[in-house]
């Protein structure tokens, strides 16, 4: 049989092929996870102002029905229940521990009255204080109290709007 007839590859071609795609993978993948993490963490903070927005506008809506009264009312609630649509990571109210939740996912952890984002392995995500695996967020209501009873009364106290922030501080550079 005439080897020089023969067509195919060697042992050796077929490893140096195997090695060099081993490595252009390694070489795309340091490249695309820093891109996945900073792209939850603008999904996350777009969510956040959101929410944020939807807050406000209820606000507003209920202040032009002359429903003031009830504006305290919306502290501690799930302000995903405001959007018109909650993103597709939303599984609904869970419990915190709940360690099957997957990550890069919302949920409301109604015993606490916390929105809760499990934030994903490439985030580069750093928590200060509170739970390492989560940021904990909360609707709270923020007056001045004009005549001092710890109570918010529409008439005399002032309304300085809702905030929704995390209870916890954390970091979460670009």
């Amino acid at each position: 049989m005439n080897r020089s007839r023969m067509h195919g590859f060697s042992l050796l071609e077929l490893v140096v092929v195997v090695v060099l795609v081993a490595v252009m993978a390694a070489f795309l993948l340091v490249r695309v996870l820093p891109l996945i993490g900073q792209a939850e963490r603008v999904a996350f903070f777009q969510t956040t102002q959101q929410i944020q927005s939807a807050l406000l506008l209820e606000a507003a809506e209920r202040i032009a029905r002359g429903e003031s009264a009830s504006l305290s009312s919306l502290a501690g609630t799930n302000p995903m229940e405001l959007l018109l649509e909650p993103p597709g990571n939303y599984l609904g109210a869970r419990r915190s521990d709940d360690q099957s939740l997957p990550r890069r996912s919302w949920y409301f952890d109604a015993a606490e009255n916390l929105l809760v984002y499990r934030p994903g392995r490439q985030a580069d995500f750093e928590p200060l204080d509170g739970p390492s695996d989560r940021i904990e967020m909360q609707v709270s209501f923020v007056y001045r109290d004009r005549d001092s009873d710890g109570v918010f009364n529409a008439s005399v106290d002032h309304f300085d709007g809702l905030r929704f922030a995390s209870i916890h501080p954390y970091l979460w550079p670009n």
